[in-house]
């Protein structure tokens, strides 16, 4: 496995581009002050092409010098072991409700990019607890399976969008059923008051059998916390094209606009019938802090994981490789233009 000691460097990159992009217009703006003030033959009398390559091949080696300078700048390292590690945590699946009327922006800037903010903060909290993901709409989809690889779960989380399911509605007993087969393939599952699940939805128009649902999770001990995200008094729901630009809301066969609500009644039978809380999703901050809380009290189990150890640094390399590249380039010799 490769890890980096530096990450914060990654920005540097950014220099690459820069580079490439001088080098790129330089080449352009020569050729073009050239063409203005001598014709073709003239240009071919004047102008050496063997010296121009060689200087285009000066450039290309400082720029991947530079590159690799900058890899060894964020230290790559690799592990050498793989080891079984204890650790005691919660396992916590989160389910994203992904349905269209996710989109609406009673709360800013929308229901769901408000609910995958407030998850990647609560995911930056945890410490030994292993995080799933789950996106649903008229069916529901394992996203992410249980890991205590947070940085992977939050990739997995930009992910999470209004387009990741194609069917449409609000399945939140299958939701619970895809939530509920997670902890059960995860053979270190299990125990008493140790498996969450996090479903933040807007509760409309929820399908599927849900009083079997909500039994299947209770008698095996999963504890569920109900996120209702949007107003009562409701907003509608954007519609963009494919350069993300809005163009409407969404209409029924009517005509009219429609106009999504919170509706949350199901939402909080749900947590009261597994034992967890409902919170309310709006403007305020603190909800997901208080869910956060209420897991940090929770029994912790032991959780056993392979991870990588005996970490080395291996940036010597692309040190070297970035120093010879940029060194070669004072050996290559440009001819000099014919007058």
């Amino acid at each position: 496995m490769i890890k980096f000691a530096n990450i914060q460097y990654l920005w540097t990159f950014i220099t690459i581009l820069i580079l490439i992009l001088s080098v790129f217009i330089y080449y352009r703006m020569n050729k073009v002050y050239l063409k203005r003030f001598s014709n073709s033959d003239t240009l071919k009398r004047i102008i050496d092409g063997e010296g121009i390559k060689r200087r285009k091949i000066k450039d290309v080696l400082i720029i991947c010098g530079i590159f690799f300078l900058i890899i060894a700048l964020i230290g790559p390292q690799i592990g050498t072991k793989l080891q079984l590690v204890k650790r005691k945590g919660v396992d916590i699946v989160i389910c994203f409700d992904t349905s269209l009327s996710m989109k609406a922006e009673d709360v800013t800037p929308n229901r769901l990019v408000r609910a995958k903010y407030e998850v990647s903060k609560l995911i930056d909290k945890l410490k030994g607890d292993r995080v799933g993901l789950v996106a649903f709409a008229g069916i529901s989809y394992p996203v992410c399976p249980l890991t205590l690889d947070y940085s992977a779960a939050k990739l997995f989380l930009d992910l999470i969008d209004t387009d990741i399911i194609g069917v449409q509605g609000t399945a939140i007993a299958e939701a619970l059923n895809t939530a509920f087969n997670i902890f059960d393939k995860s053979k270190e599952s299990g125990g008493t008051k140790s498996k969450v699940v996090i479903l933040i939805s807007d509760g409309e128009d929820h399908e599927g059998d849900i009083e079997k649902s909500i039994e299947q999770v209770r008698n095996n001990n999963v504890i569920v916390y109900t996120v209702g995200v949007g107003s009562y008094s409701g907003a509608p729901i954007p519609i963009y094209d494919k350069h993300g630009n809005k163009t409407g809301f969404k209409k029924d066969k009517d005509g009219k606009i429609v106009i999504t609500h919170l509706s949350d009644a199901v939402l909080k039978k749900i947590a009261v019938e597994t034992g967890g809380k409902y919170y309310h999703l709006g403007t305020e901050a603190t909800v997901f802090n208080n869910i956060y809380d209420d897991i940090f009290k929770l029994d912790k189990k032991e959780l056993w994981t392979h991870e990588y150890s005996g970490f080395k640094h291996r940036y010597q390399i692309f040190l070297i490789i970035g120093l010879l590249l940029i060194l070669s380039e004072f050996f290559i010799l440009e001819k000099k233009v014919s007058r």
